[in-house]
């Protein structure tokens, strides 16, 4: 990395150059997407790409409860309680493991953005940052999107650091449909949280039942991921100051760990939603509302006619 100049690799400088030596900007926009983008006042300006590849693995050896006291619960037949990654960096908590997964996140997000800026965007569309896993506990984060510039000069000057532009995983459509709606996107978001539970008794027994019925335990450590999840989008969304919060995707896995022999095990769930927050322009409702053209066309059959009387 002491190549690097920036904060960018020489592969993101000569992309770089590459794009603004050409007479026509590189984009990822469908054709329908480039038009609305268009009609927004937003032209295309290039690709951008970021990377970060990072180690995720979590702290600690052994089961994750004999610091909860779950382990010993289960042992004496008692239902287990369900913990989350938020508790903090206990041993074998999944906490470092959910810091890393959002510095790997943020981290290629953040060099994609730079890269925008060096090519002279006032944000960037159409994001897509997708987590692959490589060997063994090494996992790569890389974002791709289509870098956009304001021919509206109230935009002007271009911003200067990646925190000063904006991102937004939206389409192109939606993108332009959000801008003439009087928002302009600010920073794609993330919320990650595990939860965990010991198998315990009752657990073990509801999952290998014939009988149909509700998995009580799995459905208090899904919820406990989702809801932890969702709280922290809500609180980075905040921490930005955005006006609006469009959820964008969410996803939920699960995997198992051995825990304490004789085929103990922990279960986890793991939670990951991802949004665009979304700031008011001023003055911008005023101008979209002025529009008169028909934003809604119904598909219903219409009424037949009323039958005339006297004849034809």
């Amino acid at each position: 990395m002491d190549e690097w100049i920036d904060g960018l690799p020489p592969a993101a400088h000569e992309r770089i150059a590459r794009q603004k030596a050409g007479s026509t900007a590189g984009s990822l926009l469908s054709a329908p997407a480039a038009a609305s983008v268009h009609s927004a006042g937003l032209i295309p300006v290039g690709e951008v790409f970021g990377c970060v590849v990072m180690n995720l693995g979590w702290t600690g050896g052994g089961c994750s409860w004999w610091n909860t006291g779950g382990f010993g619960m289960a042992s004496m037949g008692m239902v287990t309680p369900v913990t989350t990654s938020g508790a903090g960096g206990k041993y074998g908590s999944f906490a470092p493991y959910v810091n890393a997964f959002e510095r790997g996140w943020y981290g290629s997000l953040k060099r994609m953005m730079t890269e925008a800026v060096a090519l002279g965007a006032h944000g960037v569309l159409g994001v897509r940052i997708v987590r692959r896993q490589l060997e063994g506990s090494s996992w790569e984060f890389s974002a791709l999107g289509t870098a956009v510039r304001s021919i509206d000069p109230s935009l002007s000057p271009i911003p200067r650091t990646a925190a000063d532009a904006w991102s937004t995983n939206l389409s192109g459509e939606d993108c332009a449909a959000a801008i003439l709606s009087g928002y302009i996107p600010r920073e794609i978001v993330l919320g990650v949280s595990i939860s965990t539970k010991h198998e315990d008794w009752q657990l073990r027994q509801q999952r290998s039942s014939w009988v149909n019925g509700e998995v009580t335990g799995m459905t208090e450590l899904i919820q406990a991921a989702r809801h932890e999840s969702r709280e922290r989008l809500a609180a980075r969304a905040t921490h930005m100051g955005s006006a609006e919060l469009a959820v964008t995707s969410m996803s939920l896995s699960e995997f198992e760990t051995p825990c304490g022999g004789q085929d103990g095990r922990d279960l986890h769930a793991e939670s990951v939603v991802v949004g665009t927050t979304l700031l008011a322009m001023p003055g911008a409702r005023r101008r979209a509302s002025g529009s008169s053209a028909l934003t809604i066309l119904p598909l219903r059959d219409a009424p037949p006619p009323p039958a005339r009387r006297g004849g034809a």
